[in-house]
């Protein structure tokens, strides 16, 4: 481990302050022997030993001269990259070719509770309605007794009384 960290450049940033770190990852740095001290990214690297793979190796030494020369020119003009197009210049497929989502699978509504509601009223007031009709069959009920008689029987025949007038 000490043989590595001696072979290590001297000029190590931290790109995260703050967290401890022995070497920074490897992604964003790479040391090539020979290189100048110069840092290169994965994808230069890559690029470098692609051309080196179409032409011979001697060849390529003057080449990485020349890039880090042409890199170093657009920050001194301070022109703008060149913006390159993102996406497929192909036109977008056909939705209906497109695979769709599954289509939810409707659900019935709930059963409901107005006919239960129904009968439990029923069941309240016919006891009190037949008491009512026994009294107006003897002549008992006032004309205000006659007049709820006629009301509570309107209610069962709403509430479904089979039984009502």
């Amino acid at each position: 481990m000490l043989a590595a960290a001696a072979g290590a450049p001297s000029d190590l940033r931290d790109d995260t302050p703050g967290r401890a770190q022995g070497f920074p990852p490897i992604y964003n740095q790479t040391v090539v022997p020979g290189g100048g001290g110069e840092w290169r990214t994965w994808s230069q690297i890559q690029a470098d030993q692609s051309r080196a793979g179409s032409t011979p190796a001697t060849a390529a030494q003057p080449r990485q001269a020349d890039d880090s020369e042409r890199r170093r020119e657009p920050d001194t003009t301070d022109q703008p990259q060149p913006k390159r197009r993102r996406g497929s210049s192909s036109p977008p497929p056909d939705p209906a070719v497109l695979p769709q989502p599954p289509r939810p699978i409707p659900v019935p509504p709930p059963p409901s509770s107005q006919s239960a509601t129904d009968a439990f009223k029923r069941d309240l007031i016919r006891p009190e309605v037949d008491r009512m009709r026994t009294d107006d069959a003897m002549g008992r009920l006032d004309p205000l007794g006659q007049r709820d008689l006629m009301r509570r029987e309107n209610d069962l025949r709403q509430w479904g009384d089979p039984l009502a007038r």
